[in-house]
C-alpha cells in the first residue's frame, strides 16, 4: 500500500495508469479509487511532504501549501510524506514514509540507567545499550519506530564525547546521515592514479601555450576552472577550461559510487567535506599552476557586443601560468596595483570588459541580480569561532561568474540543439501568489513596483533596482528570493528564470558537483565521439538521468540545510561570548510575536515584543509595531539591540531592543 501512495507522490499526480502499478486492481484503500484503467486519489485527500513547525505545519503542495493545526498533525514529523484529509480542518490520516531514519543521542545517567537525549526530539528509547558507553558519549541511533511522539531506536555507533572540541558540528553532520569516509575500494583504486602526459597528448589538444590563469578565493584548494582570453580584430577568443574529472572517475567504479552518494562537496563553517578524495580534489584534478592538467575546454568566439558567434568543445591538456586570488584581481582592477606581467594585466582588463558586456546581455533578457547574506567564520584549529563577518563579492568574483555562465549556457545549448542526453540546471517561474505577496510587501516599504506581468522578470528587476543603495536592499532581495522556486537538476531542458536563460547547465565545477561530472561523461561519449555503441549509451543515460537529477537535487538541498545549521551553531557559539553587548542592526522580518534583527556582522536574533518597554501592536498593513506611547518600529529600521540570551540546544539568539539608531533614510 505504501508503494502505491509513494507512486502518486513521486509522479506528482492524482491519477496513475493501472499498468504502472502491477496488481493494483486488488488494492482496497479509503484514499484511492479505481476506475479502469486508472487509479485516482479521492478528491478530499492529498499527498505531500510535511513542513512541521512547533505547534502547526504545512503540507507542501505545488498548487499552494495546506495549513494544518497542531491537533491535526498526529505523530507526523518534519519532512514525513503524509496523506492529509482536506477540508475545513485538515488532518494527517496516514504517514506514508518517515523522514527520520537516524537521531543523535547523548548518554545521560538517570537513576543508574543510561538513556539517550536528543537535542530536537527529547529522549529516545534504545534497546540493548552497549555496556562500555559512558555518560557524555554521543551516539548515532537508527530509528526503528515512532509511536505517540516517542522515538524507538537501535544503537549504531559512537560519534564522540560531549567534551570533544568539534562534537556539535559532528552531531549535525551525522544527523544528516552524510557520508564521511570513502570506501576502502575507492582509496585502494587511487594508488595508481596519475597523468600519462605523453599518452594524453595523442588524443587531446595541446593548449599549454595559452596565457591561462585560475582566479579563486585565497583559501581554495580545489581549483575547477581556468580562463584564457585574447582580443583581436573586434573578436574575443574566450577559453573556459574545466578539470576533466571524468578521466579519473569511471562510471560504476567504487570512486564513482562514493561521489554519486555524496553528489556535492559541503562547505561548512569550520571544514569542507569533499565529494572526491583529496588526492583528486586538491591534487590530480585541481588546476594548480605550472602543472600540466587534463581538461575539457569550451573555446568560444564572441563579437564586440558579447554574443557567441562560434564555439568548440574539446578535450585538452592545459597548464595554468598563475594562480590568482580574487583579492589580487580586485586590487588590480580597482586600485591599479600591478601584477608584474603586462600580458596578464591586459588579459584581465579584456576580461572585465567582456564580463560587463555579458552582464548587460543577461540584464536585458531578464536576469534578476539577486543578493543574499552569507556568513563567513574565522575559526581556530579546534573549530572555535574567533570572528564572524558578512561575505562580500566584488568585481573579480562577478567577472569569473560571467565567464562561467556563458560557458554553461553554450554547453547547454549545444546539448539541447544536438538532441543529446544531458543534465540541465532549471529554475521555474515563481509561484504567482507568493510573488504577489512579496511585491505587495515591497510596495508597503514605499517602492512603486507593479503587480502586473507577474509571469516575467520586469517587476522583480524593478524592485531590486529601486532598492539598490537603500537600507532596504537586503530585505527586498530576501522577500523576492523566498517567493522563488528552488533551482534543480533535470534531464529535461527548461528555462532558468533567475538568469533569464533558455538553456542552462552546470559544466564548470566537476570536482565539487556530481551533475557537472556526469555532463563531462556525456560530452566525452556523445560530443567527442568516444562512445563505442551510441544507441545503447543513449538508452542507458535516458533511463538513468532522471534518477541522477532527482538524487543530486535532493543531496544539494540537504547540503545547503546542513551548511545553514552549522552556520546557526557557530553564530550561537560566537554570540554566547557577547552576552549583554550592544550592536547596531536592521529589522529584517516582522510577525505578531516579535521581529528579527540582523546585526552588522550578518547574524540574526529575535526581539520578542513581550520584552519591550511598552505594549506594542503589530500593524501588518504598514509593516510596523506601534506602542501605546506612540513610538513605532518599522521593517527596515536601523536599531540598537543588546544580546540577552543564547540557547545552544536550539541555536536561537535573543536580543532586547535598546532603541532606534536614527530615522529611516529616504528611498532613492
Amino acid at each position: 500500500m505504501k508503494e502505491l501512495y509513494l507512486a502518486f507522490y513521486d509522479a506528482k499526480t492524482r491519477q496513475l495508469h493501472i499498468d504502472d502499478i502491477p496488481g493494483a486492481e486488488a488494492i482496497d484503500t479509503p484514499y484511492v479509487s479505481y476506475h479502469a484503467p486508472y487509479l485516482s486519489l479521492k478528491s478530499d485527500y492529498l499527498i505531500g511532504r510535511l513542513d512541521h513547525k512547533r505547534t502547526f505545519g504545512f503540507l507542501r503542495q505545488e498548487t499552494g501549501d495546506i495549513y494544518i493545526d497542531g491537533h491535526g498533525l498526529g505523530d507526523a514529523m518534519h519532512d514525513d510524506i503524509v496523506i492529509v484529509k482536506d477540508g475545513g480542518d485538515p488532518l494527517v490520516v496516514e504517514i506514508v514514509k518517515r523522514a527520520l531514519t537516524h537521531v543523535i543521542g547523548t548518554v545521560t545517567i538517570i537513576e543508574q540507567s543510561k538513556v539517550f537525549e536528543n537535542d530536537q526530539h527529547g529522549f529516545t528509547i534504545v534497546a540493548d545499550v552497549p555496556a562500555d558507553l559512558a555518560e557524555g558519549h554521543v551516539a548515532r541511533l537508527s530509528v526503528t519506530a515512532i509511536a505517540e511522539g516517542v522515538i524507538h531506536a537501535a544503537f549504531d555507533s559512537v560519534i564522540g564525547h560531549v567534551n570533544d572540541p568539534d562534537i556539535e558540528t559532528l552531531k549535525i553532520v551525522y544527523g544528516y546521515d552524510w557520508p564521511r569516509a570513502f570506501s576502502k575500494e575507492t582509496m585502494d583504486g587511487l594508488a595508481n592514479a596519475r597523468v600519462d602526459l605523453a599518452d594524453a597528448l595523442k588524443t587531446r589538444r595541446d593548449l599549454r601555450s595559452l596565457m591561462l590563469v585560475t582566479i579563486d578565493g585565497k583559501d581554495a584548494k580545489d581549483l575547477d576552472d581556468a580562463i584564457s582570453l585574447s582580443y583581436e580584430n573586434g573578436k574575443y577568443q574566450l577559453g573556459v577550461h574545466i578539470a576533466d574529472v571524468s578521466h579519473y572517475v569511471k562510471e560504476g567504479s567504487p570512486l564513482d559510487q562514493d561521489a554519486y552518494e555524496r553528489a556535492t562537496s559541503v562547505y561548512l563553517a569550520d571544514r569542507v567535506i569533499p565529494m572526491l578524495p583529496h588526492l583528486l580534489s586538491n591534487d590530480l584534478c585541481s588546476l594548480n599552476a605550472k602543472t600540466p592538467k587534463l581538461a575539457l575546454s569550451c573555446l568560444m568566439t564572441l563579437d564586440d557586443l558579447g554574443k557567441v558567434t562560434d564555439y568548440e568543445i574539446v578535450s585538452s591538456v592545459i597548464e595554468s601560468k598563475r594562480r590568482l586570488t580574487y583579492d589580487e584581481v580586485n586590487r588590480f582592477l580597482k586600485e591599479q596595483k600591478p601584477l608584474g606581467n603586462k600580458a596578464l594585466e591586459s588579459m584581465l582588463l579584456n576580461m572585465e570588459t567582456l564580463s560587463s558586456l555579458l552582464q548587460d546581455i543577461r540584464s536585458k533578457r531578464g536576469e534578476i541580480a539577486f543578493e543574499s547574506v552569507e556568513l563567513g567564520f574565522k575559526v581556530d584549529k579546534d573549530g572555535r569561532v574567533l570572528d564572524v563577518y558578512e561575505r562580500t563579492t566584488d568585481v573579480a568574483e562577478g567577472l569569473i561568474e560571467s565567464l562561467m555562465l556563458i560557458a554553461n549556457e553554450t554547453v547547454a545549448r549545444h546539448m539541447h540543439d544536438a538532441g543529446l542526453p544531458s543534465l540541465y540546471r532549471v529554475h521555474e517561474k515563481p509561484d504567482v501568489e507568493k510573488l504577489k505577496h512579496a511585491l505587495s510587501t515591497i510596495q508597503k516599504l514605499g517602492f512603486p513596483v507593479s503587480l502586473k506581468h507577474l509571469g516575467g522578470p520586469k517587476p522583480l528587476q524593478k524592485a531590486t533596482s529601486l532598492s539598490s543603495g537603500t537600507p532596504y536592499v537586503s530585505i527586498v532581495h530576501m522577500l523576492l528570493l523566498r517567493a522563488m522556486q528552488k533551482a534543480k537538476y533535470s534531464h529535461k531542458d527548461d528555462i532558468h528564470f533567475g538568469l533569464g536563460a533558455l538553456h542552462y547547465t552546470h559544466f564548470t565545477s566537476p570536482i565539487r558537483r556530481y551533475p557537472d561530472l556526469m555532463l563531462h561523461r556525456l560530452i566525452h561519449l556523445f560530443v567527442l565521439g568516444e562512445s563505442h555503441d551510441v544507441l545503447a549509451d543513449m538508452r542507458h543515460f535516458e533511463e538513468t538521468l532522471p534518477d541522477v537529477a532527482h538524487h543530486t537535487s535532493d543531496q544539494e538541498r540537504k547540503a545547503i540545510d546542513m551548511e545553514r545549521d552549522v552556520d546557526k551553531l557557530k553564530s550561537a557559539e560566537y554570540m554566547q561570548t557577547k552576552l549583554n553587548q550592544r550592536y547596531q542592526g536592521i529589522i529584517t522580518q516582522m510577525m505578531p510575536s516579535g521581529m528579527f534583527v540582523r546585526i552588522d556582522n550578518g547574524i540574526e536574533g529575535f526581539v520578542a515584543l513581550r520584552t519591550m518597554n511598552d505594549y506594542y501592536r503589530y500593524d501588518e498593513m504598514k509593516l510596523r509595531y506601534v506602542g501605546n506611547r506612540g513610538k513605532a518600529y518599522r521593517l527596515g529600521d536601523k536599531v540598537e539591540i543588546e544580546v540577552s540570551n543564547v540557547d545552544m540546544m536550539t541555536r536561537k539568539i535573543d536580543f532586547t531592543m535598546v532603541g532606534r539608531v536614527r530615522k529611516r533614510e529616504k528611498r532613492s
